[in-house]
């Protein structure tokens, strides 16, 4: 009993020595579980990824290749360590080829994308922006008519897709979203996703503009502008998502007053109007004519099978429909299926907010939207197609498209669905 007095007289007398060796034995009990809770977790996906590696292929097979498009500056240029920590093991293990090659600046992993040649896999490890400027650079080398398959790593600050692919909440979740990510890719599981085509219609510019892709969606609104002011709250740490709102509930500088004129069609199963028959953009030589038929005998396919050939013969008259609409509101987003789960047929889903939002909401519904819950939609709209014209305002704005900025410029939105092949685990 003399022992527990002296001690409790003990930590009273230096609370202030006691309360920092009681930060920092919790920090360490922590940081030593999490270390070997990784540790166990790694070893189990090496020994698969080894296992897989293992199996013996034909004397004139090739080992596999992928070609890895690495943004070392994402998530605050932790994603080259993470992915040499948890990822490029895993792919060596498997007897995977790696031709790895970083990106270097915003816009460059669309430029190195256009000048692959030929991968029999794309990798993106990056985030929502990389994997944008891959897919648009993907998409406009084979004129929307891709055949290459792509992985995309969660290393990113922003991680849409894979977070609907890979989902992941705590620290060791994440560890875990990197090797399902990698193993995806390992054993070859693919699922189509949609793809939506977004045009700049810009009556004063008479350069051709190339389209740009995006996986995700497109915000528009007071929320998005508060979202990407995040990171100048840093000091906050964890809290700064949270304080982002309720610093800039007041501020005029957000996109408080967004109106547009909506021309949207409806969605559509698949027809002659929607559903074009694709040009394939690969050279045919004399050779590839002459045993072409030869070849699919034989069940070798260089190209993509064009599937919309099967709905020439489909008329909906619905299809060519248009409908307008005037908005007014301080939230406008539009997602694929890529970014919200959703049933049925492929489709674009926008969502319009509330016209005029006080401050008490704006901070209640951008927590929500931060703990992964949907905010308040006064109008959802499905379509296949969606033109956006915002009214010409005096103050700049910005989209975010896949949270990459943009200029708020007139576009058409196009959904073009199941055209890419993306790496899932099997229960996607």
């Amino acid at each position: 009993m003399a022992f527990v007095v002296k001690t409790a007289r003990t930590l009273r007398n230096n609370w202030k020595k006691s309360t920092f060796a009681v930060i920092v034995l919790t920090w360490g009990g922590s940081y030593t579980k999490h270390y070997f809770d990784t540790r166990s977790l790694m070893k189990g996906y090496c020994e698969r990824a080894a296992q897989l590696g293992s199996r013996p292929i034909a004397v004139n097979q090739n080992p596999r290749t992928v070609t890895v498009i690495l943004n070392p500056n994402a998530n605050k240029r932790k994603a080259q360590a993470e992915f040499e920590k948890y990822c490029a093991p895993l792919l060596h293990l498997a007897g995977i080829s790696l031709e790895v090659i970083k990106t270097e600046s915003e816009g460059h992993a669309k430029q190195l994308i256009e000048s692959v040649a030929d991968a029999e896999a794309v990798v993106v490890a990056g985030g929502d922006g990389t994997l944008s400027e891959v897919v648009t650079g993907l998409l406009r080398r084979t004129n929307e008519n891709c055949v290459v398959p792509i992985g995309v790593l969660p290393l990113g600050k922003n991680n849409t897709v894979a977070r609907l692919l890979f989902p992941a909440e705590t620290k060791l979740e994440k560890v875990k979203s990197l090797a399902d990510a990698t193993m995806a890719v390992i054993e070859e599981v693919t699922k189509p996703v949609d793809v939506m085509r977004i045009e700049i219609l810009d009556t004063e510019a008479h350069e051709s503009r190339k389209p740009i892709y995006a996986v995700s969606g497109i915000k528009w609104g007071a929320y998005r502008d508060a979202e990407v002011k995040k990171d100048s709250y840093w000091y906050f740490g964890g809290l700064k998502k949270y304080a982002t709102y309720l610093l800039n509930g007041l501020k005029g500088s957000l996109s408080w007053d967004c109106q547009a004129q909506l021309v949207y069609s409806p969605p559509c199963t698949g027809c002659s109007n929607c559903r074009q028959v694709q040009t394939s953009t690969q050279p045919k030589s004399w050779w590839f004519q002459r045993y072409n038929s030869l070849i699919n005998q034989l069940g070798i396919s260089f190209i993509k099978k064009d599937d919309s050939l099967k709905y020439q013969r489909i008329h909906n008259p619905q299809c060519t429909q248009q409908m307008e609409k005037q908005v007014t509101t301080a939230d406008l987003t539009l997602f694929t299926s890529n970014a919200i789960r959703t049933d049925g047929d492929p489709k674009l889903n926008l969502r319009i907010g509330p016209q005029n939002v006080d401050y008490m909401d704006f901070v209640k519904q951008g927590w929500k939207s931060e703990l992964g819950e949907s905010r308040e939609v006064k109008e959802a709209i499905e379509a296949r197609t969606i033109e956006i014209n915002p009214k010409k305002g005096s103050e700049e704005a910005w989209f975010s498209i896949d949270n990459e900025n943009y200029e708020v410029k007139p576009i058409r939105v196009t959904l073009l669905p199941k055209v890419l092949n993306m790496f899932c685990q099997e229960a996607v």
